[in-house]
C-alpha cells in the first residue's frame, strides 16, 4: 500500500467538512495526538451555523442519552451508543473548559444564553488550533481514494493527498445558500453506501394567505397544534407557533413539515388550533359570562383581544364576521357558539411549504445500514468513517441535531485515532 502519510511522516486522518461534527471530530483524534487535516469548501469554517437565528441556536437537550435516542423514532438504535459515548453532560464540560457556561432553561433546553453564536463557534475553532489542527479552506473535496477497501487518501481541488483515515462530515444539503452541497452524498455513493432519498425537513410551511396580513409578526406559546391530512389528525401538540407575511413555523410544525410536504400537492392540508387549550368549550362560554357580569369590558373586540391577543383577534374577527365594535350584551348565543368554536379549532390550510434554502434539515443522507454504529466507521470501506448530518439521521426540533453532530463526530475521530495507531 501507498503511504498514507503527509510531508512528516505522520499518518494523516482528513476530516471533511468544518461544521460541528467535523471539528469535534478533529478535536477528539487530535487529543489522541493524531495529525489532523480539516478541508474545508467555504472560506471559512461553520458559515451554515452561524447563520442559525439566536432564539432558534439549541446546542443540547438536559436528557438522559437513552431518553434522547427515542426522539430519533426508527433511529434509536443506531444513535443510542452514540449519545451514550458524548453526553449532553461531557459537552457542556467541553464548552465550559473553553469558557462558556451554559445552563439549561426551565424547558431542558440548553440555550447560548446570550454569548454570541460567532464567539462560540471561533472558540471550538481555537481549541481545535490549540491542539495543533491544519485547515484547508477553500478546498473542495470530490472523492476518497480507496485501495482493497481500505482508505489511502482524498482527491482535494483535484489533487490527490495521502489520508489514513478519512471522517466525512460534510453535513446535509439543507441551506445550501450557506455552501452546502450533495458531495458527500454523491462521494459515499460513489463508493458503495446506499443513499436514502434527500427531502428538505424541518421547514417553514406555507399557508394558504387568507390570515397571513392579519397574523404576520404574531407568536404564540401554548396553542394546541393539530395537522390534519386529507381530514384525518396525523399528530396533536402543544407548541409554539410564529408567523410571518408568508410562512408559520413552530415546533410541530417544523417536526412534521417532511410529512406534510410528501402529501402536498394531491392532499389536503390543514392546521387546526385549538387558541386556548387549558380551557373547554364550557370553559370559555364562562369566561363570556363572567365578563358580562363585571361589565367591564365593553366591546367584543377588547374581550377576545385579552383572551388571545390583537391579531388572533382580527383573524377570528374575519372568520366569523361579527363586528368586534359590537358591546358583549349584543352579542347573541348564536355569535358567542360560532366565537368559541373558532377559538378552539381555527382552520388555516396549508398549500406548500418555504424552498431548501431555508430547510433546517433533511430527511435522507448516507443509509446507517451502512455504517456501524459504535465506531461511525463505514461497513464496507475501513478506515472511512461518518459525522453529523450527512448520515440518514434527524431528531426533532430542539437540540437534539446538535447533540448528535458533536456526539458523532467526538465517537468517529476516537476510533479514526484508535484506527491510524
Amino acid at each position: 500500500m501507498k503511504s498514507v502519510s503527509g510531508g512528516r511522516g505522520i499518518p494523516v486522518i482528513a476530516v471533511v467538512g468544518g461544521g460541528p461534527a467535523g471539528v469535534m471530530a478533529a478535536i477528539a483524534a487530535l487529543e489522541e495526538s493524531k495529525r489532523v487535516i480539516v478541508y474545508n469548501k467555504n472560506p471559512w469554517p461553520g458559515k451554515k451555523i452561524s447563520a442559525i437565528p439566536p432564539e432558534e441556536f439549541i446546542i443540547s437537550e438536559k436528557i438522559s442519552p437513552a431518553k434522547m435516542a427515542l426522539q430519533f423514532g426508527e433511529k434509536a438504535k443506531f444513535v443510542n451508543p452514540i449519545l451514550k459515548a458524548f453526553t449532553y453532560s461531557d459537552l457542556m464540560s467541553f464548552f465550559k473548559r473553553i469558557g462558556f457556561d451554559i445552563k439549561a432553561d426551565l424547558n431542558g433546553h440548553f440555550r447560548a444564553n446570550g454569548y454570541p453564536i460567532g464567539d462560540i463557534i471561533d472558540a471550538v475553532r481555537a481549541r481545535a488550533r490549540e491542539l495543533g489542527v491544519e485547515y484547508m479552506k477553500s478546498a473542495r473535496i470530490t472523492d476518497i481514494v480507496v485501495e482493497r477497501k481500505r482508505v489511502s487518501g482524498v482527491v482535494v481541488n483535484g489533487s490527490k493527498r495521502p489520508a489514513a483515515a478519512v471522517i466525512l462530515a460534510t453535513g446535509s444539503i439543507s441551506s445550501p445558500k450557506y455552501g452546502a452541497t450533495a458531495d458527500g452524498y454523491e462521494i459515499a455513493r460513489r463508493l458503495g453506501h446506499n443513499i436514502r432519498e434527500i427531502r428538505p425537513a424541518m421547514v417553514d410551511l406555507i399557508p394558504d394567505g387568507r390570515y397571513n396580513q392579519i397574523l404576520a409578526g404574531g407568536k404564540y406559546s401554548n396553542i394546541k397544534v393539530t395537522i390534519q391530512i386529507d381530514g384525518k389528525s396525523i399528530y396533536s401538540e402543544i407548541s409554539e407557533i410564529k408567523f410571518t407575511q408568508s410562512s408559520i413555523s413552530g415546533p410541530a410544525i417544523l417536526n412534521h413539515s417532511a410529512e406534510i410536504l410528501e402529501k402536498l400537492p394531491n392532499s389536503k392540508v390543514e392546521l387546526n388550533l385549538d387558541l386556548l387549550p387549558q380551557m373547554d368549550k364550557e370553559q370559555l362560554n364562562e369566561q363570556f359570562a363572567q365578563a358580562l357580569v363585571k361589565r367591564d369590558i365593553v366591546s367584543l373586540g377588547e374581550f377576545l383581544a385579552g383572551q388571545i391577543g390583537e391579531k388572533m383577534t382580527q383573524a377570528i374577527i374575519k372568520f366569523t364576521h361579527i363586528d368586534p365594535t359590537k358591546s358583549l350584551m349584543r352579542i347573541s348565543n348564536l355569535e358567542r357558539k360560532a366565537l368559541i368554536l373558532a377559538i378552539k379549532d381555527f382552520h388555516i390550510g396549508i398549500k406548500g411549504a418555504k424552498p431548501f434554502n431555508y430547510a433546517r434539515g433533511v430527511k435522507g443522507g448516507i443509509d446507517t445500514d451502512f455504517i456501524d454504529p459504535e465506531t461511525g466507521q463505514s461497513k464496507i470501506i475501513k478506515g472511512l468513517y461518518f459525522a453529523g448530518a450527512v448520515m440518514d439521521v434527524l431528531g426533532p426540533w430542539g437540540g437534539y441535531n446538535m447533540q448528535f453532530a458533536f456526539s458523532s463526530g467526538y465517537v468517529a475521530g476516537k476510533a479514526a485515532a484508535a484506527f491510524v495507531e
